[in-house]
């Protein structure tokens, strides 16, 4: 048996988003001050100020080796929460207008069959306006967004008025044309922020990322047999607790998204970001 601690391996392009940023903000708070004094390091995942300062010399950091790093962190937290909060309001949007989609075609086509025949009289005539409709909750968003123009202009015609008064769907157009018109803005808006923004991709921010993990485990590594200190040893048993943590939940995670039916989490693929 080996008499030095080998850092453990940890499989980064398995962490979702999520999981990839905390355990990045945990790796840089355990990173050890060149005072030693870790009884001061805050409880809250943050470099301490003497690590900014002048680096963590005990397992060979530089301090600008540590800042770029960290740069690198809070730009890709930046990214994430910028797109995971985008892409949650779109997908409400989204979901609210196919829900509204389904059930004014659903209405429709089965009010053929209802007893009164003012309303039967209705979705017979209705129905051959949104047949070419039917099914359009499953096109590509783009396609839906066009669609659902569509069919809103054809059911406000005027010949089609009184028969959509008469199922009880008007309100039921305005609410769809809230949520398509929202959902539209708001794709837009999001694709135009991007352009001004130019901001780096997810994807670039955590390859150069592993790159500085990678650097940050072989010097840690490399101090930790060549220079041997209590603060080298302590950061690699801590970081292989941190590595053994984090395994574990991924593979929880994993395996829950699995009992769901799902391959993956969706909201948070393994090594991608929706930016």
């Amino acid at each position: 048996m080996g008499t030095y601690t080998k850092i453990k391996v940890i499989m980064l392009y398995t962490l979702n988003n999520a999981e990839y940023l905390a355990y990045m903000n945990s790796v840089l708070a355990l990173l050890p001050p060149p005072s030693g004094g870790e009884e001061d390091r805050p409880d809250e995942l943050s470099l301490d100020k003497e690590v900014q300062a002048s680096g963590a010399p005990d397992i060979g950091l530089s301090k600008e080796f540590v800042n770029a790093m960290e740069k690198d962190v809070l730009a890709l937290a930046d990214v994430v929460d910028e797109s995971r909060i985008s892409q949650e309001t779109a997908e409400l949007h989204e979901k609210n207008r196919d829900n509204l989609v389904v059930y004014i075609t659903t209405r429709i086509s089965r009010a053929g069959t209802l007893p009164l025949e003012a309303e039967r009289d209705a979705g017979k005539y209705l129905y051959k306006v949104i047949k070419p409709y039917i099914g359009i909750a499953r096109l590509p968003v783009a396609q839906e967004s066009a669609k659902i123009q569509g069919l809103l202009i054809d059911l406000r015609k005027d010949e089609n008025i009184s028969y959509v008064e008469t199922l009880g769907l008007a309100a039921y157009l305005d609410e769809l044309e809230k949520e398509n018109n929202a959902y539209i803005s708001l794709t837009s808006q999001r694709t135009q922020n991007r352009a001004a923004n130019k901001k780096e991709s997810g994807a670039v921010l955590r390859e150069r990322i592993d790159g500085y993990y990678e650097d940050l485990v072989m010097l840690a590594q490399s101090y930790s047999v060549a220079v041997p200190s209590e603060a080298a040893t302590a950061f690699v048993n801590n970081l292989n607790q941190l590595i053994t943590e984090t395994t574990t939940a991924n593979n929880q995670r994993k395996k829950r998204s699995g009992s769901n039916g799902n391959g993956a989490d969706d909201s948070e693929r393994p090594g991608e970001l929706s930016v």
